[in-house]
Parts: structure tokens; sequence; C-alpha cells
């Protein structure tokens, strides 16, 4: 059994890192390709919001087909549905309509196809490699998806000045495909509960027993609501860094790269140092501890533009800046893995794909809300207010979960909160 695990863990890493490395040099070398045959950044920005549109919209569907269908077949199927739909965007772009919509398209399409994929991933991994080894397989994930983060826009700033557009559509082609023949020898179900026969409900009607299930297990509802909260405090970092670093510091945008890349550097390491340790035992100590030190590093990152601070050079701040956004990325790295982990083991099943996509969609929709109202904010605030109004507000959140006990009585409970009986 152990052997498989190993085995299923390689492939797993292997899939993921290729597919993942694949989609962030494209994805970086057409933002770049986009800027520079139209030089409007609003064009750039529609590449971006059709990347997450669909994976907010749609999340919720792919999480209750995942439930349905056969993960496995899912996650293979998305895989060389992305490489077959780059060979047609591919032969369409080179000899057909070579314009922007084509990119326009074949991004919104490939936002669509991932999404199915990524929710099938993470709600296959419990199976995939059972409870002992979640945590490492969680970590090697996010390990992989922050190398990724680090390397793509790289190899993709290195390569675009090489290659023509058309050869990055290529690359993807080929990592989308390695990433599906990965998968196949991959063993999903290892873990897997016997499913019983379709019920013969909608997709829909599943969809709605999936908000019930969630609604009716408090220990699920108030962590889900935990980490979308947290997520619309922490979109300030995003919004303000830039403006503090470029505006306010006028520091150079390579100092901005370095600062920026610091933060997958940092969930990067954090994730293999816990893919080699064991699974965390006081998840209670993990979680609010972690919460604690963010919102403190997230306050101290205003330290620049406090008054008073000013008149200190960038040779000072600029380190300053690079250490707390390593230990702000480490932070994360502890409170978010206990917590997949806590998600991953507490949901059966039959319900896992619906529990994570509503964590995600929930996530996903409140950080472009936070994007508008905080670029807002920063016009009428400093940036240091800015950044201690939502380091303080993450930390009341917190105290508020702690006084309530919304789910600290689950966490010592030895990670096994008791389920609530679904009523539909």
């Amino acid at each position: 059994m152990a052997g498989t695990i190993q085995k299923n863990l390689f492939l797993f890493l292997i899939g993921k890192m290729t597919a993942v490395l694949g989609s962030s040099i494209y994805g970086f070398a057409i933002g770049l390709y986009i800027l520079a045959k139209t030089g409007s950044s609003l064009n750039f920005a529609i590449t971006l919001l059709l990347s997450a549109l669909p994976r907010i919209l749609l999340s919720p569907i792919a999480g209750t087909l995942s439930d349905r269908w056969n993960r496995k077949l899912m996650i293979i199927s998305s895989d060389f549905a992305c490489a077959i739909w780059l060979v047609i965007v591919f032969f369409i772009f080179t000899f057909v309509y070579p314009e922007i919509w084509v990119l326009y398209l074949a991004t919104a399409v490939l936002s669509i196809l991932n999404t199915f994929y990524s929710i099938a991933v993470t709600s296959a991994i419990h199976n995939m490699v059972g409870p002992e080894y979640l945590q490492k397989a969680m970590s090697l994930n996010q390990a992989a998806a922050s190398l990724s983060a680090i390397l793509g826009p790289v190899l993709g700033g290195v390569f675009f000045g090489l290659f023509n557009i058309t050869t990055f559509m290529i690359i993807n082609i080929i990592t989308f495909t390695i990433s599906g023949l990965a998968s196949v020898f991959i063993q999903y179900d290892l873990f897997a509960e016997k499913k019983e026969k379709a019920n013969g409900n909608s997709v829909l009607t599943d969809l709605k027993f999936g908000f019930i299930y969630v609604k009716n297990q408090p220990f699920i509802k108030n962590l889900i609501m935990i980490c979308i909260w947290l997520n619309f405090w922490f979109a300030v970092f995003p919004v303000a860094i830039p403006y503090l670093v470029l505006t306010i510091r006028k520091m150079e945008s390579i100092q901005l790269g370095v600062i920026e890349g610091t933060f997958s550097v940092g969930m990067m390491v954090m994730a293999i140092i816990l893919s080699t340790r064991p699974e965390i035992k006081r998840k209670e100590l993990s979680i609010f501890g972690g919460l604690i030190a963010m919102s403190t590093v997230l306050i101290l990152l205003g330290l620049p533009n406090v008054p008073g601070m000013t008149h200190i050079s960038n040779t000072l701040f600029f380190p300053y800046l690079v250490i707390m956004v390593f230990l702000l990325s480490t932070f994360i790295m502890l409170i978010n893995m206990p917590i997949m982990v806590l998600l991953q083991k507490s949901t059966p099943d039959e319900y896992r794909g619906r529990v994570m996509s509503l964590l995600e969609t929930g996530a996903s929709a409140m950080t472009p809300l936070g994007f508008i109202i905080f670029g807002f904010a920063l016009e009428k605030m400093p940036v240091w207010i800015l950044l201690a109004v939502c380091g303080l507000s993450i930390i009341v959140l917190i105290l508020y979960h702690i006084k309530k006990k919304t789910i600290t009585p689950y966490l010592r409970e030895e990670n096994n909160p008791k389920e609530v009986i679904l009523e539909v």
C-alpha cells in the first residue's frame, strides 16, 4: 500500500507541476503579447477577467459533477480537452484568424476546463493518498503551484523574446498531455468509499443538497466562512503593496518583482517543509497562531508609509519588505494547510467536491470585491492605515470565533468533527 501511495504522489507531482508550469508560462506570455499588440491595460484586464470569472461561476457545478462522476476520468478528460482545445486554437490563430479575440476565447475555454480539473483534483487527493499522507500530498500540491508561479513569469519573459506566441501554445499542449498521461496511471480511488448508484437527482438538485449539507455542518460552515472573510481582508495585500513600493516609496519595478516573488518563494519553502514533517496535530495553535502572526505582519507592512518613517532610505526598507512578505506567506501556509486537511478529513467523499467548490467560489468571489473596495480606499486614506484596518479586522474575526467557539471544540476532538445528520 505504501508503495502505491508513493507512486501516486510521484505521478501526481509530475502531472501537477507540468500542467501548472505550462499554464503559467502560457498565461504570462499571452498577457505580454496582448499588451505588446494593443498597448491597452484594459485588454490585459479582460484577459485576467476571462481567467477568473469562469472559476467563480462554475466551481459549484464542477464540485457537484465531481461528486457524481468518476473523478479520475474527469481529471484525465480535462487535461486532454485542454490539449485538444489548444491544438484547435493553434491552427485557427496560425492559419485562419490571427486576431486578439481568438486568444480571449482560448483563455475563457481553458479557464472553464481548468476549473473542472482543479476541483476534481482537490476532491480526489484524500482518496488518492489516504488520511495519513494527506498533509504531504497537499503540501506538494502547493509547492508545485508556488514553484510554477515563480518560474512561469521568468521562463515566459525569457522565451517571449525568442519565440512567437504559437510556440507557447505548443509548449502548453505538451504539458497538458504529460499531465493527462500521468493521471492515467494514478489510482485516485485507492482510499475511496464505495459510492452508491446515481440517485436520479438533477445536477441542480445535488448542488442544492450540497448547500444544505454545509449549512447543517457547523464546523464546515464556520471554517468556510472564516476562509471567505480572510480572502476578502487579505485582498488588500496585492492592491496596497505595488502602490506602496512604486508610488509611495518610489522604488524600481524590479524591486517590486522581487518583493512579490518572495511571496511564492515563502509558500514553496513552507510547503516543502510541511511535506517532510508529520501532520500538524495542534491545529488550533497552527491556525489561530498563524492568523495572529499574519495579521501582525500585514499591519507591519505599512511601516514604510507611517509618518516619521518617510525619511528612512529604501536601502533599509527594501530588505524589510522582502522579509515581511516572506514571513507573511509562510504564516499563510501554516493556516491553510491544517484547514484544508481538516476539510478533507471531515467531509464525506460524496460531498467533498461540493464542499471544496463552495469554499473556492466564496474565496474567489470575495477577492475581486476586495480589490475594488481597497483600490478605492487607497485614494482616500494612507496605505499604513488601510493595512492596519485590514490586519485588525482579521484579529477581530479571530477573536469572535474563539469567543463563540465556532470551530475550537472540533479542533480538540482529534480532528474528527461530529457530523450533523443531513435533512433534505
